[in-house]
């Protein structure tokens, strides 16, 4: 098999108005009316068949804007020996319909599934067309499943496959043994920015996060000195605009994150970068050096801003927990800010049992907060997290009201802090001794 040309999908979608977003979610996916993680997975992947000796390519249907026609087209015109789909559950609709159209203009073509938020719902993938699905993180699973001869078609567990490099549950045990991802291969630029993963997971025990359900419950980071070494790389190498650092808990171990930041600094790094983590995890040290890393964006799930909703979904332990915990994010946020981060928060809207009373807290607690964004989101219950259902779109569209207020309140206050900013005063804050 490793001698034949194989052909990685991103597939296209059916709706120019709602295209897949299979990297979103820590690849559990979701259609988006606009922004789109470049397909990072299908990078890694594409680096690791090069690393093997394997002749491959990647056609990025969604990123490119191609219809299932053209893509149809384009994948003839390789003529590949094998296809690998990228699909997930959240763009699942989308996933099915496309792999019935591949097994109907390539009936003879094996088609391997691959995905890690997708191997709960493997059969539907078999049943659409797909010959394979390999279940479990992908990475490193397919490089080695391709340069054999195929099992007889149905799921293959990645656990199964390489059980020294993958856990129970068919999450990789080691990050740091991942390839570079082959971002020559992508059309990247279309999505204006590119990403990194410097671990996977999380150990905290939120039970509304898919998260942990897409990359275990145990953090798992590379070595910084290993990720300072990616960021320059992408920095000398493409020249994006900006780079985004994937990690679900970029600063779970502060230790961690400040070697990461000193890195940046003494390599000179000058590209503009985002992370997300909790904002407990953050003190006004970290954030100075963040900032001076190059830093410009962290995102924090605030949630709620209501006490007893923080406990009800397990974002904290108990209401003492909850108080401390709302009284401490102003000051994680006015010291960012101070330092030219923007902060972008996030809270859910349609949660199990969420009242009225709820949001009008969350709406008061955000008024008070002032973060530079403010997105409401409708919650999903992803599969297996254990919260469960949530309200449906009636009850949404109802509780989101006084936030999307606030929202529109909160884009003026913007608009004085891009002001301040730009008269110099962060290169000045920055510059001051610790």
């Amino acid at each position: 098999m490793h001698n034949d040309p194989i052909l990685l999908l991103n597939p296209p979608g059916l709706d120019p108005n709602h295209r897949p977003n299979r990297e979103g979610t820590a690849s559990f996916g979701g259609m988006s009316p606009g922004f789109l993680y470049p397909p990072h997975t299908l990078a890694v992947i594409l680096a690791g068949l090069r690393e093997a000796g394997v002749r491959a390519t990647l056609l990025d249907a969604t990123g490119e804007g191609l219809s299932l026609e053209e893509t149809l087209a384009r994948i003839r015109q390789a003529s590949p020996a094998l296809i690998g789909a990228y699909v997930s559950w959240g763009t699942m609709e989308v996933d099915l319909s496309v792999l019935r159209a591949l097994r109907d203009a390539f009936p003879h073509t094996p088609i391997i599934a691959l995905g890690t938020g997708a191997r709960y719902h493997s059969q539907a993938f078999l049943d659409a067309g797909a010959s394979h699905m390999l279940v479990g993180d992908p990475e490193l699973a397919f490089p080695r499943l391709v340069q054999a001869a195929l099992p007889e078609p149905g799921p293959i567990k990645v656990r199964e496959l390489w059980p020294e490099e993958h856990n129970y549950a068919g999450l990789l045990r080691h990050p740091q043994k991942l390839p570079r991802p082959a971002w020559d291969g992508v059309p990247w630029q279309r999505y204006g920015f590119l990403t990194l993963f410097g671990s996977r997971g999380c150990d905290d025990r939120c039970a509304y996060c898919a998260y942990v359900q897409a990359q275990g419950r145990s953090h798992r980071q590379r070595p910084p000195e290993d990720v300072v070494a990616e960021f320059v790389w992408l920095e000398r190498t493409f020249g994006p605009r900006r780079i985004m650092a994937r990690d679900p808990v970029f600063a779970g171990q502060r230790w961690w994150a400040m070697e990461v930041a000193r890195g940046l600094i003494q390599a000179g790094f000058r590209t503009p970068w985002e992370c997300e983590t909790r904002p407990e995890h953050l003190d006004p040290f970290l954030l100075k050096k963040l900032a001076q890393a190059g830093c410009r964006t962290l995102k924090i799930g605030v949630e709620s801003g209501s006490v007893e909703e923080l406990v009800r979904i397990g974002r904290v332990e108990n209401a003492s927990h909850a108080r401390t915990y709302l009284a401490y994010i102003p000051k994680v946020v006015r010291t960012a800010q101070t330092y030219g981060i923007n902060v972008r928060a996030y809270v859910m809207v349609g949660l199990p049992g969420q009242t009225m009373a709820d949001i009008q807290a969350t709406a008061a607690y955000m008024r008070q907060l002032r973060p530079t964004f403010f997105h409401p989101r409708p919650y999903v219950a992803y599969p297996r997290v254990p919260l469960g259902p949530g309200q449906d779109a009636q009850a949404v569209q109802r509780l989101q009201g006084p936030l999307l207020e606030v929202q529109q309140e909160l884009q003026t206050v913007y608009k004085r802090q891009h002001t301040f900013w730009r008269r110099g005063w962060r290169k000045l804050l920055l510059a001051l001794p610790d």
